[in-house]
């Protein structure tokens, strides 16, 4: 087989490498965040400026609503393939992740600090037991003690190497990278996004109280005459102070204390609604709908509630497929590789469909059920769960019985077998296509029909046909008895099984 090239380099090979990237040279074979808010707002906190943003109430939230989304749903562990082997390696799997000590869904918690700062970083603490080398718990690090080489590998910062770091060993650590688009590991966060709506509104908040102070409590204006002491200025001043505590002050004659009401002009929820603006748009960031933080109210029949859920949801799904790929190519990875060498490695996924509605359900199978089709007692077992049994059929002549056992199907109304077989054969032989034909030979006709209410075989009534018209040509006639000998041996087989029953 020939070898993949072209332009005299090999296809396999990577061409954009970090070292030809002219938007951010590598610096002494590191790469540099991204993210511009850090850049420029970060300083010497770095990272730690979008721990301050999680002191807002509602930034945080909204991101614990996202994250606890996640965690919520249940996981499972699914093999590679159905040999023994991949079984034998999801079993591994699941046992160690299952297992209370090591507490699955808090590591998957602290990984989702990435969505706020674009990665996160965990530290696996291996164990050798008799059952084999088992990950303990997975313990979460602070980002600012890392640092990204040209290789995309995490790097430690350390005392001894503060700007290059430090080499780390493999299958140690786990890194989580969220939003990045050019696939750097230090991925952008939604913190970029949420710093200047949290700055905002902690501005607005700011003057805000300083509005609701100047209008809750006017301003005290003390007046002394001209030739006052220091002493009495003091004293003045201290009167003053001390009108906000006190229920009464006293000050030296001749001096004047004056209540000053602040004028007010426009409209005074200004701040207010600059406050609620920001929360929407921190919310819409976050989640990408506000309908489930606020209380706005929206038309009869708009169905913006049951849109915004789905939005909702597709984030939760992004998040926990992308939580659960990093999983899957490292942890996960590793303690197969660990336990059970030469197996293909299992996944583990988090579950996020919503259940069905089992109202809606119910009644789509039943305009089904009106349309002819009957479900089996399987499907009525797998989808509404519970103790399900069949109708017990009712006497001939007779009116249906109750239902037999601790359930029953879900149609309101069931057909007696034997007058659903009786009409359909009715049917099938007052409906004989040719009506001139039926007219003039229904005499001649008549042993034959009655052949075929009596369940003959179909070259017993074509030999009486025979015998009556020899020349006749049976082509038609075929194709009708044929129907009808159908139907009659449908009717046939469901007396049995009732009769078996």
């Amino acid at each position: 087989m020939s070898e993949i090239s072209g332009a005299g380099q090999k296809m396999t090979d990577e061409v954009a490498t970090v070292a030809k990237d002219i938007t951010f040279p590598a610096f002494m074979g590191l790469l540099r965040n991204q993210d511009d808010t850090l850049l420029t707002r970060g300083g010497v906190k770095g990272l730690k400026v979008y721990d301050d943003i999680e002191r807002d109430c509602h930034a945080y939230a909204v991101m614990q609503k996202r994250k606890m989304a996640v965690i919520s749903r249940p996981w499972e562990v699914r093999p590679a393939t159905d040999s023994r082997l991949d079984k034998k390696a999801a079993g591994a799997v699941h046992a160690q992740l299952a297992a209370a000590a090591f507490d699955f869904d808090r590591v998957c918690l602290n990984l989702l600090d990435a969505l706020l700062k674009g990665y996160a970083v965990g530290e696996i603490m291996w164990s050798i037991s008799g059952a084999g080398i088992v990950a303990e718990r997975v313990i979460p690090r602070d980002q600012r003690r890392f640092t990204f080489g040209d290789d995309y590998r995490p790097r430690l910062l350390t005392p001894q190497s503060m700007t290059r770091g430090e080499e780390l060993p493999e299958r140690k650590f786990i890194v989580h990278s969220f939003g990045g688009k050019d696939g750097t590991p230090s991925g952008l966060g939604l913190g970029t996004r949420l710093f200047w709506p949290v700055f905002f509104k902690r501005q607005d908040i700011t003057f805000w109280l300083t509005f609701a102070d100047k209008f809750g409590s006017p301003t005290a204006v003390g007046k002394y005459p001209s030739g006052a002491s220091a002493a009495d200025q003091t004293k003045l001043l201290d009167a003053l102070g001390a009108i906000a505590q006190d229920t009464g002050v006293i000050v030296p004659e001749g001096m004047l204390i004056e209540l000053l009401e602040a004028s007010r002009s426009g409209s005074t929820d200004a701040y207010e609604k600059l406050a609620r603006y920001m929360d929407e748009q921190i919310s819409e960031a976050v989640l990408g709908e506000i309908m489930t933080t606020t209380s706005k109210a929206s038309g009869l029949g708009s169905n913006q509630a049951g849109v915004h859920n789905e939005v909702r949801l597709e984030l939760v799904k992004a998040d926990a497929d992308l939580l659960s790929g990093t999983l899957n190519a490292s942890l996960v990875k590793w303690i197969a590789e660990y336990n059970v060498p030469g197996a293909n490695p299992p996944t583990v996924w988090r579950q996020v469909e919503e259940p069905e509605d089992l109202k809606e359900l119910a009644q789509r199978d039943k305009t089904i059920f009106d349309m002819g089709f009957r479900p089996t007692l399987q499907y009525i077992h797998d989808t509404y769960g519970g103790k399900w049994a069949e109708q017990t059929p009712p006497p001939a002549g007779g009116t249906p019985l109750p239902p037999r056992g601790e359930g029953a199907a879900f149609a309101e109304s069931v057909p007696v077998p034997e007058q659903a077989a009786q009409a359909a054969l009715d049917a099938a032989i007052d409906n004989l296509p040719d009506t001139t034909l039926q007219a003039h030979m229904e005499q001649a006709l008549a042993p034959v029909l009655a052949l075929v209410k009596g369940g003959a075989e179909f070259s017993e009534i074509m030999g009486k046909l025979a015998e009556t018209y020899p020349d006749m040509d049976t082509a038609r006639l075929e194709e009708m008895l044929a129907r009808a000998i159908f139907v009659s041996d449908l009717w046939g087989r469901v007396n049995a099984d009732v009769g078996n029953a």
